[in-house]
């Protein structure tokens, strides 16, 4: 089986606007196709919207021990954002249409693996000849994926299945949101209000009383003392908030001091199935993960598990198939465990699964730590590559331990991400500290 991958990472269906989007947050976004090299095999290919440097691909082909170059890498012409993200725009263009139909015969591809399976997927993918009429693609042909990136959606699944979510509200009113909001800053407590579509925490903010408060999960944090600043904040930002009255808002209890966790799981089988769960930095929006989650107990990984997977069997039922992302917050010193967000579609640990599986076993889990970062600023690629290299930070396919740089935002912003990996949590987190302290990071 060979694969047609898409990095439509950052699109409509996944963002409220994109227009708004910050300009260099919207690049980032999109080329985090970079990723998706780590999945490849001979003869895939990949449909992204920006280059992937030719010093990236020999990287991670090395590591891999398949060799992925520039001509399996193909970019459409640009779009109304131009090479930042793969609108649709820029998937629907009659020329590249064409030319990737060419490619998918010529390289016998037989299946697409998107980041998001959106309607203009199932469109790109009967256009070049990999349509299939099974229920899964026709659950995201009729706009499954839109209803699984809405955080209404969600709360209204969780309801239904009886899994914790934080108190809350779904509203397309100001005013039913400025009560809500209100009753809770008048008495002391926190709200975080969420875009209906949009990812990493970008469309959220936090609404508190208290500017001792910590700002984790939202891009905003507000300072609103009473009713009068709640109705102000609110009345100015609704349009945001509400993606200019297109969407319902929702509005939760925002849980203090909580640890946001993440998983993923399968669901493309006969029944939901657990990759990994997560721990989520958040600095102040997600910014990498520890895997497995390393500041709860077993007993609350466990519960988190089990809420998942709940949720998982209730997205199975309904038809889709793929991998689903699943976060969730623990408080209380774990003592509460709620789900806050869902997202049909590849997440920010797919790779990583990919690498922990291929360099270490199914059962990586029980033999290493992975510590990943998202913004990690350098003088460039190869610079990076070889300050590793100097410091014996590199990772050691024999030693099993070490630094991988899994992704290339030089060009887009000075930076790379990386994972360091490790027998136990302290080894790995031995080398984060060593490696932020190489001359070549900043």
């Amino acid at each position: 089986m060979t694969t047609l991958y898409v990095g439509n990472s950052f699109n409509e269906t996944l963002v409220g606007d994109l227009s708004e989007f910050d300009p260099l947050e919207r690049r980032i976004g999109g080329n985090l196709s970079c990723r998706l090299v780590w999945l490849m095999e001979p003869r895939d290919l990949l449909v992204s919207p920006q280059p992937i440097s030719d010093e990236f691909l020999a990287y991670a082909s090395r590591l891999k021990g398949v060799p992925v170059t520039s001509a399996d890498v193909v970019v459409p012409p640009p779009g109304g954002f131009g090479e930042d993200v793969l609108t649709a725009d820029r998937l629907r263009g009659a020329r590249f249409v064409d030319e990737l139909r060419a490619a998918v015969a010529g390289r016998g591809l037989d299946r697409i693996v998107p980041y998001c399976y959106d309607q203009i997927i199932a469109s790109l993918a009967r256009d070049v000849g990999i349509g299939s009429h099974d229920a899964s693609v026709a659950f995201c042909e009729a706009g499954g994926a839109d209803l699984l990136n809405r955080k209404t959606v969600f709360r209204a699944l969780c309801g239904g299945a009886g899994v914790p979510v934080a108190e809350g509200l779904v509203t397309r009113s100001v005013s039913d949101a400025t009560d809500f909001v209100a009753s809770f800053i008048e008495a002391g407590r926190s709200v975080i209000v969420k875009q209906d579509a949009h990812q990493g925490g970008h469309g959220n903010e936090i609404l508190t009383p208290s500017a001792d408060t910590a700002q984790l999960g939202a891009a905003v944090l507000t300072v609103v003392a009473d009713r009068h600043a709640v109705e102000k904040r609110l009345g100015e930002q609704w349009p945001r908030f509400s993606s200019n009255g297109r969407d319902p808002v929702v509005i939760e209890h925002y849980l203090r001091d909580a640890i946001s966790l993440g998983c993923e799981v399968d669901v493309a089988g006969e029944s939901a199935v657990m990759r990994h769960t997560a721990e989520m930095r958040m600095t102040p929006v997600f910014d990498g993960l520890l895997i497995p989650p390393g500041s709860i107990s077993d007993e609350c990984d466990a519960e988190f598990s089990r809420y998942a997977l709940e949720l998982a069997g209730v997205v199975h039922a309904m038809g889709y198939r793929g991998f689903i992302n699943i976060d969730g917050l623990a408080a209380d010193d774990g003592k509460t465990v709620v789900l806050n967000e869902f997202n049909g579609r590849l997440g920010g640990s797919t790779h990583l699964h990919w690498i922990g599986r291929a360099l270490f076993g199914d059962d990586y889990l029980r033999r290493r730590h992975l510590v990943s970062n998202n913004d990690l600023k350098v003088d460039s690629f190869p610079a990076a590559v070889a300050a590793l290299e100097r410091a014996g930070l590199a990772f050691d396919p024999e030693r099993g331990e070490g630094v991988i740089l899994t992704c290339d935002h030089t060009v887009q912003s000075g930076a790379v991400e990386y994972c360091a990996v490790g027998a136990d949590a302290a080894t790995a987190d031995d080398y984060e500290r060593r490696l932020h302290l190489l001359p070549t990071s900043r």
